[in-house]
């Protein structure tokens, strides 16, 4: 299967790319970045899966981009953040909810209809602890408002357009809280010690459950996972390997 990732140069992007290279399932990976894949994974960069797609402006997908990703049957985008990474809330909403939504009708629209008959493209998305869906509670919210009000619409767009282009184009979300790195050290020991305060998934039981996604993994019709469902999911795929 033909990938879309997207933020391959950051924490969870890398990791993303890093699983990919090696599940049997994954052809290629087109990486959808603003710069290239930094000399500290050039092997990664090298490897015969992948194809580096540079592109500046995420709020606009010209024709000959999306040229490139025909052929393509999944993206795990992974742009974004909370509000506070931001200078403000314009830029945070731009990033988070702009540039998702144009990337995401740009890929219903042109690449989607490309596909071959019965096959659904799936979208999956990395959002937040706590996302809030419905806009009558957000001027409620008291905890990171700003961050769950942002996922939320993000969420709520992404699964309006999975109505919009029923079995040929379907959303799908995991919400992580704190993000523990797959190896060793003081910052895992730190992210450890937190968890007994709040919920935190290793970061390659996360990625393997956007690939298990990706990949058509989902049953039962479940879209959405919070953090505690992912990383128990998360934990039973990486035991099969």
């Amino acid at each position: 299967m033909k990938v879309i990732i997207t933020g391959a140069t950051g924490f969870v992007g890398g990791e993303v790319l890093r699983q990919a290279i090696h599940h049997p399932s994954i052809t290629t990976a087109l990486v959808l970045t603003r710069r290239a894949i930094p000399p500290t994974l050039l092997a990664l960069d090298t490897h015969k899966k992948i194809k580096q797609i540079i592109h500046q402006d995420f709020g606009s997908y010209p024709p000959s981009l999306l040229d490139q990703l025909r052929g393509a049957e999944a993206c795990i985008w992974v742009v974004g953040g909370k509000a506070g990474d931001f200078p403000d809330m314009q830029t945070a909403r731009k990033v988070n909810v702009e540039y998702t939504m144009a990337f995401a009708e740009a890929v219903a629209q042109h690449v989607v209809p490309g596909l071959e008959a019965g096959k659904t493209f799936r979208f999956v998305l990395c959002s937040g602890l706590w996302a809030e869906r419905d806009p009558a509670k957000w001027s409620g919210l008291w905890l990171l408002p700003a961050t769950r009000r942002l996922k939320g619409e993000i969420e709520n767009g992404l699964f309006a357009l999975s109505e919009q282009n029923r079995s040929r184009f379907q959303a799908f979300t995991v919400r992580p809280a704190g993000i523990m790195p797959r190896e060793g050290g003081l910052l895992l020991w730190a992210m450890w010690a937190m968890s007994f305060v709040l919920p935190c998934v290793s970061v390659d039981e996360l990625v393997a459950v956007m690939i298990d996604f990706a990949l058509g993994g989902s049953v039962d019709g479940v879209v959405a996972l919070d953090n505690n469902d992912v990383a128990k999911k998360g934990k039973k795929l990486l035991r099969r390997k």
